[in-house]
């Protein structure tokens, strides 16, 4: 997940920029990536849904169509764009209280968008059986 932000997205309809990818949008109980917040042109933010995204290159994402992507007044989707919910760099806590450093990355099925596991910046993962919920403050996660 981590190295696809700043990637261009690509319209496949007409071949244009629409702009670069900023965040992902993940489920609040951490299961899949709803939407890819995309940076917009005049800096307003755009987001996809997963199912207009047709697939992930090395350095670009190629969505449906150029009208795929469009704004949002959804809570969680702004709250991403601010960057106030994000998973990348999120503490992780597990439920017995104690913090496991932060999420350096997070790998996905591409396919469906469900998040397979994250991995924490002291080393070692954490499968998505054990991930309970993503806030604000923290990912929480198994004992």
């Amino acid at each position: 997940m981590k190295s696809m932000s700043g990637q261009s997205v690509v319209a496949i309809d007409n071949a244009e920029e629409i702009g670069k990818v900023k965040h992902f949008v993940v489920a609040p109980d951490v299961a899949r990536i709803e939407r890819l917040h995309i940076d917009g042109r005049k800096k307003k933010a755009l987001f996809a849904e997963w199912q207009d995204i047709e697939s992930f290159g090395s350095d670009r994402v190629m969505v449906t169509a150029a009208d795929a992507a469009s704004g949002s007044d959804d809570d969680r989707d702004l709250d991403a764009a601010k960057g106030s919910i994000d998973l990348i760099g999120s503490r992780i806590l597990d439920t017995a209280g104690f913090e496991h450093g932060t999420v350096a990355d997070a790998s996905f099925d591409a396919d469906t968008g469900s998040i397979v596991q994250i991995t924490s910046s002291e080393g070692g993962d954490v499968t998505a059986d054990r991930i309970h919920s993503l806030g604000s403050y923290a990912v929480v996660v198994d004992a």
